[in-house]
């Protein structure tokens, strides 16, 4: 009686009313664990987090050998992102009971949160066979294969939960993130539709819907998307920087801005609002502008180094462009000093020294800092860069290892290493353990992404290759290169038709990146 009166009070906000309920249905019946459960589950949904594990604790002094307690405990800290916690537990549960459902499922959900995707499928799959119509374990093995760049295995597990439980809304908005990046719109704006159907007026299904809208060139209905989110939810920048894009796309570059600075507004550390802002700055030549943004933003972001990495590499890049090459150079060595593990200023480096003729100055340079100290990966890494865009593939590769021989987990290292492999199409199975630590220390990196869809590419997993390129070009949309092997992998799994829109867009950016000789040969015969 007393935890319903609780649950009533809480459904109409009554938190003060609704915790006096629940604590005296634990004084009517202390030895039974149910009241402890729910009120530590009201604590955690209303944000008392530190009266949690206490109400827990309670609960297994009443039944100390009650296994549920303990699985609960140990969900809570996984939901916590508390992994060590919940792994002791885990662990701890499945030595007394190794067949116990519950806290193997949640092994997996463990497994899948420290990204060790293929363990986890192997006990996913297993507890499939015991449960079929488990929505929990088909769900995560969605999460799972998602996770491991197999996005057919992935739609196959979350089709699976939708037939299960057709109001399972996070299925139906993976699965529309999926078709999204697959290009499918139908698909797509047809499972955003299903989340609004349940709950009309569900953020993330919206932005979607809208983003779907943008893709399709609709631009209109995905505008009203977006500023209906604004209207309802004006202190989220997901929208504004979605409006943003919009515009840009629009050339509609006041507006643009606008609404990337309300972004940044809300959110500060909203890098791909600041970058864009930066990009719609330069295409109208606002260079001057483009620097006191900049300058601005080194500011807003503090003392994150990773941050001010992106800052100070799109203050090279204005210079870049401006032709002030002095300053360029000052600003992409800012950043690979704030931030090492961050590509592109090696990139940009190395092509300043090209496009000057300076490449024997720069190896010079950075030859004579490793006689000084050779433990310097970052020289490695320059040097890497240099010698690969003289195509002196010898060398650079040779630099490459030598960083990695200094700092195993050299991000830029191991994935210039893994690309160059794969166009080679040699070792691609060690190209393949690099990419993959890559994109386990960098996994929002869109050239890491890159690069590990390349390599899945050359080993014909064209589906994995696929969702690598898609999720590189969300945040590299104009990169020619990118969308070449997007287009490159689609025509290798026979859709031509998406393989011809994404051949025919690399070539519209650029017609001298490399492989756009293969691109028009691809394209006439399709």
């Amino acid at each position: 009686l007393y935890i319903n009166k609780g649950n009533y009070f809480y459904q109409r906000r009554q938190n003060e009313k609704a915790e006096q309920a629940y604590l005296t249905a634990i004084e009517k019946d202390s030895q039974n664990i149910r009241p402890y459960m729910v009120t530590a589950g009201f604590y955690d949904a209303t944000g008392s987090k530190d009266k949690v594990i206490p109400m827990f604790q309670k609960a297994l002094e009443a039944q100390p050998d009650d296994i549920r307690v303990l699985d609960a405990v140990a969900r809570y800290h996984l939901k916590e992102q508390q992994v060590e916690q919940a792994e002791a537990i885990i662990d701890q549960i499945l030595e007394d009971r190794p067949n116990y459902f519950p806290t193997r499922l949640l092994k997996a959900e463990l497994l899948v949160a420290k990204q060790a995707f293929d363990p986890a499928i192997e006990m996913l799959n297993l507890l499939i066979e015991e449960e079929p119509k488990s929505i929990q374990a088909n769900y995560t093995l969605g999460l799972a294969n998602l996770g491991k760049g197999d996005p057919a295995m992935a739609k196959a597990s979350l089709t699976k939960v939708v037939e299960l439980n057709a109001r399972h809304l996070k299925a139906r908005l993976l699965l529309a993130d999926i078709y999204f990046k697959e290009r499918d719109v139908e698909l797509a704006q047809k499972e955003c539709q299903a989340v609004l159907a349940i709950q009309p007026n569900h953020y993330q299904a919206k932005l979607l819907l809208g983003n779907t809208y943008m893709l399709s060139g609709e631009a209109e209905r995905a505008e009203a998307e977006f500023k209906s989110l604004i209207a309802a939810h004006a202190d989220n920048p997901a929208a504004f920087f979605s409006l943003g894009l919009l515009s840009r796309y629009r050339k509609q570059y006041t507006a643009a801005e606008d609404n990337f600075e309300k972004a940044l507004a809300l959110e500060p550390g909203h890098m791909p609002a600041f970058t864009n802002l930066i990009l719609v700055y330069v295409v109208q030549e606002q260079y001057d502008r483009a620097i006191q943004r900049c300058e601005k933003q080194v500011a807003a972001v503090g003392d994150k180094p990773g941050l001010q990495a992106v800052v100070y590499n799109a203050m090279g890049g204005v210079y870049m462009t401006r032709k002030d090459m002095t300053n360029a150079e000052t600003y992409f060595k800012k950043a690979l000093a704030a931030d090492p593990n961050y590509m592109r200023p090696y990139y940009a480096l190395a092509r300043m020294y090209l496009s000057a003729n300076r490449q024997d100055e720069a190896i010079a340079q950075y030859e004579a800092a490793l006689e000084t100290n050779p433990n310097q990966a970052g020289a490695h890494m320059l040097l890497g860069t240099i010698y690969d865009m003289q195509k002196r593939f010898d060398l650079s590769e040779k630099h490459y290892k030598e960083a990695l021989a200094i700092d195993p987990d050299f991000v830029p290292a191991a994935n210039n290493l893994a690309y160059l492999y794969a166009v080679q199409e040699k070792e691609l199975d060690k190209a393949l353990e690099l990419a993959r630590l890559a994109k386990e220390k960098m996994p929002k990196d869109p050239a890491v992404m890159d690069t590990l869809g390349l390599v899945y590419f050359y080993k014909g997993l064209y589906d994995s290759a696929i969702a690598e390129f898609q999720d590189s070009l969300e945040k590299l949309i104009d990169n020619p290169t990118v969308n070449y092997h997007l287009g490159m992998a689609y025509y290798k799994k026979g859709e031509n038709a998406k393989a011809k829109a994404s051949l025919e867009k690399a070539l519209s950016l650029s017609g001298e990146f490399d492989g756009a000789d293969e691109a028009r040969k691809t394209l006439s015969a399709l």
